[in-house]
């Protein structure tokens, strides 16, 4: 019987063979250094998404007011605004009369047509759903609050046939340090947003 032997391969190979791929000592030093990277990328990277949600919210206050302005011309029917500040709420309601207009018959009085209530109108960028919303249940706007409103409940911003509003005023949303201030100008109805 022959005795077979093994051949070894060239040393070159062997080399090769133990270089190849990471050492679980520079893998963990590769996770330190990447787990210092995002700790220092961290809060950068937090205030970017509040500044993102705040100016989100902001957009939605000057959106609310500009499309209740827009819809009340567009309808001839006023139009009210309601920005609540310790609700953290939005919501546009379009004045409806309770006159029926096509069978009340051959009179009809001012009373029953100036008799109507504000209902809530249709929100535009999600069909089948009210212009009612609150920030509390909008993760886009999660931590945002709407600090200071002159719209709120009590004193509503409404707009007439022509797009006037009923007066002007100002919206103030906080996220963290950083706020926003929207402001209607109760002369034009131009709604601008400042820091």
């Amino acid at each position: 019987m022959e005795r077979q032997i093994k051949k070894r391969p060239p040393a070159h190979r062997i080399k090769q063979r133990h270089t190849s791929g990471f050492t679980y000592v520079e893998l963990m030093i590769v996770l330190l250094l990447l787990g210092i990277f995002a700790m220092l990328g961290f809060p950068a990277f937090n205030g970017a998404m509040g500044d993102a949600r705040l100016s989100g919210a902001a957009e939605e206050v000057v959106n609310a007011l500009e499309f209740a302005q827009l819809t009340a011309m567009t309808s001839g029917r006023e139009t009210r605004v309601v920005i609540g500040a310790p609700q953290d709420r939005i919501a546009v309601r379009q004045y409806t009369t309770a006159a029926d207009l096509f069978n009340g018959g051959d009179t009809l009085t001012a009373a029953d047509v100036e008799s109507g209530t504000f209902n809530l109108m249709g929100y535009p960028m999600n069909k089948g759903t009210d212009y009612s919303f609150d920030f509390l249940n909008e993760n886009r706007f999660h931590g945002v609050d709407i600090t200071a409103s002159d719209f709120n409940i009590a004193t509503p911003v409404i707009f007439n046939t022509l797009g006037g509003p009923s007066k002007g005023g100002t919206v103030t949303l906080a996220f963290g340090g950083r706020q926003r201030v929207v402001t209607l100008d109760g002369l034009t109805g131009k709604v601008t947003v400042g820091q």
